[in-house]
């Protein structure tokens, strides 16, 4: 089988000098343009070469060796550089670069340096995971798939931050599966469900009689993750005095259960989540500067739906599935110019509710529930859409706050009273749907 090999240069005539040179010796050649485009050429295809030039636009190729090295450490590099300056070329040797080629080179050193390098590699082993539940091309969404990947590949706790709806759970359980504890449990817990006269039962477990109504023992979410993750989510809502509590596990890895006289070692990885900034937390004094440091082993930071507009139409055919007819080209560009306040959750909830609609026939902008719970389209310059099928019967000329009344009602009505269900159907957690229903009065 012939050996594949990546180029990446931005110059176009010097991609395919290597290209001809190299297809000529029988090899199979993919090119691309920038570190980012061989990134993701690499997430999706096995390579046994990458020769890269330095200066490039995006990444170059020493922060794309970087990557390389952490995520692909066992991959040959060869570097190109367009001079001899010793220092571009010292700093890729140390970042692992294997050789070097100075633009342009005869086609025997060429030909001999891939050769030479091709023999030293060891034989493939396990490839790295693709991490393909994060859908897209962008390089915020790539510099994300590979800190995963970094974090899958250690046992430090890892903190993620991102705003409502970019994927923080999704991105805790790609971590988790992908490790060596993937075989493990993974305990997911949303502080903000806690209530803090229960925190040390809930997460410490307690036996039996320890107190009023502890009918039988409980193991507590720290012994149930024992040998695998525990994720916390909205850690923010999480008070200072039990942040304290858990660094202690986090630190000596003890937990005594309420009401137990003896305490019991564990062995879990920290998985956390917030939607606020760490920095403004901790000024606040509402996050422990202790717990922060002792969590961000890794801090993996999701970019919002907006900062990564071209992966609509990559995210939109991913929630859309397999079948059906596929989009209309106006409700791609529908779509592109939406607001996504809610971010890739809301993006997935407009796209599948098209499709239901839609059926077996193409996904038009009629379909696309974009007004819906205030979304507004920026082509439609923020005018009313009370029209779409998410709106209808909504009161007009009310403020924003009774227009908010009025939907927590009407989900549950069309839920029956089920809460958890209201909750999904207005893409809000259940934690966020109880404070709301005490803040309306509707509890």
């Amino acid at each position: 089988m012939a050996s594949k090999i990546l180029i990446v240069d931005d110059e176009p005539s010097a991609s395919e000098y290597l290209r001809l040179l190299l297809e000529q010796e029988k090899f199979e050649v993919r090119t691309t343009g920038n570190g980012v485009e061989a990134l993701i050429a690499l997430e999706t295809n096995p390579f046994d070469l990458v020769i890269s030039d330095i200066r490039m636009p995006q990444m170059d190729g020493l922060e794309l060796l970087d990557h390389l090295k952490q995520r692909w450490p066992d991959l040959p590099v060869i570097v190109l550089t367009a001079n001899e300056g010793i220092e571009d070329v010292v700093q890729a040797i140390h970042l692992g670069a294997l050789n070097y080629l100075v633009k342009p080179s005869s086609p025997a050193v060429v030909s001999e340096a891939v050769k030479k390098a091709l023999r030293v590699r060891p034989s493939r082993g396990v490839e790295p995971p693709l991490v393909s539940e994060l859908v897209g091309e962008s390089p915020a969404i790539v510099d994300v798939r590979h800190r995963v990947v970094m974090a899958a590949r250690s046992d430090v706790h890892v903190i993620i931050t991102g705003d409502t709806g970019t994927g923080k759970e999704l991105v805790s359980r790609a971590i988790h599966s992908y490790s060596a504890v993937g075989g493990g449990p993974f305990v997911a817990h949303n502080c903000a469900l806690s209530p803090p006269e229960l925190f040390e039962s809930e997460f410490f477990g307690h036996r039996r009689g320890s107190f009023t109504g502890a009918e039988r023992d409980h193991s507590g979410l720290l012994r149930q993750a024992d040998g695998g993750v525990l994720f916390l989510d909205e850690l923010e809502t999480m008070l200072p005095a039990h942040q304290a509590k858990l660094l202690r596990v986090i630190d000596d890895g003890e937990v005594r259960p309420v009401g137990a006289e003896q305490s019991q070692r564990v062995s879990v990885r920290f998985l956390a989540a917030t939607n606020r900034d760490p920095a403004i937390m901790m000024q606040e004094r509402t996050l422990r500067e202790d717990l922060y440091y002792r969590l961000r082993g890794i801090e993996i930071r999701l970019p919002t739906l907006s900062q990564r507009l071209d992966d609509i139409p990559l995210l939109a055919h991913h929630f859309a599935g397999t079948g059906g007819g596929g989009f209309t080209p106006d409700a791609i560009e529908a779509l592109m110019g939406a607001e996504w306040a809610g971010n890739v959750r809301q993006l997935r909830n407009v796209v599948q509710g098209a499709k239901a609609a839609a059926g077996d026939g193409k996904i038009g902008v009629g379909h696309l529930s974009l007004q819906s719970a205030g979304w507004v389209s920026r082509s439609d310059g923020g005018e009313s859409g009370a029209s779409s099928s998410g709106f209808q019967g909504a009161p007009r000329g009310v403020t924003l706050r009774a227009l908010e009344r009025w939907a927590i009602q009407k989900a549950l009505e069309d839920c029956e009273g089920n809460r958890t269900r209201a909750a999904k159907s207005l893409d809000i957690d259940r934690s966020t749907l109880r404070r709301k229903l005490v803040e309306f009065g509707l509890d």
